[in-house]
């Protein structure tokens, strides 16, 4: 197995199984490879912030509660601090929701090149907006109604699935992953697919 460490970018909209994707791929990389993983998880990255409280704290609680879009520095921001302080040069980046806005996008493509990871691949999990529904639905989560869901859908299909043109237009590997099989099935595929089987 090729044991160079991995950098990844995840994309796909709510509900196509990200965050169980990437959890399975950090329990393999940790078995197989003698490499830590950074992770970078945006929702994560802000829950935390918003714990330290501050003014920025305050400001951002208001626009996560509200279920607002968090200004395009912020998540730049992030990202690079969580760099800044976990990454070594040695280990596995896996960043999951990083990018959304084209500022994000390079601001990630440029921290990849001045950390010499330039060679990272996207994984773009795909689901159809009626998979999307239907599974978000099923969460039951007070957020998830047919009208917030259908934003979303809306949402990702306008501003962020376009977003790959810019890492295709840097020659970034894009791997797209069907998300509606099973979740051991998704796992082989995104395996089989970033050469790690």
């Amino acid at each position: 197995m090729n044991t160079q460490p991995k950098t990844l970018l995840f994309f796909g909209p709510s509900g196509a199984g990200k965050g169980t994707q990437v959890e399975l791929l950090r329990e393999f990389l940790a078995a197989q490879t003698n490499r830590e993983t950074v992770y970078i998880e945006m929702g994560g990255l802000l829950r935390e912030m918003i714990k330290h409280g501050g003014h920025s704290a305050e400001l951002t609680k208001r626009i996560v509660e509200s279920g607002g879009l968090m200004p395009g520095f912020m998540p730049v921001y992030l990202t690079t601090k969580h760099l800044v302080e976990h990454f070594t040069g040695k280990e596995h980046i896996i960043a999951d929701g990083a990018v959304r806005r084209p500022d994000q996008a390079t601001g990630f493509d440029d921290a990849m090149v001045f950390y010499e990871r330039e060679n990272y691949e996207v994984v773009v999990m795909e689901l159809s907006p009626e998979s999307t529904m239907k599974r978000l639905l099923a969460r039951g989560r007070n957020d998830d109604t047919e009208e917030g869901i259908s934003k979303r859908i809306g949402w990702y299909q306008t501003e962020v699935a376009p977003l790959l043109d810019f890492f295709k237009g840097r020659n970034r590997t894009i791997h797209y992953i069907d998300g509606e099989p099973s979740i051991e099935e998704i796992h082989q595929n995104i395996l089989k697919a970033l050469s790690l089987t």
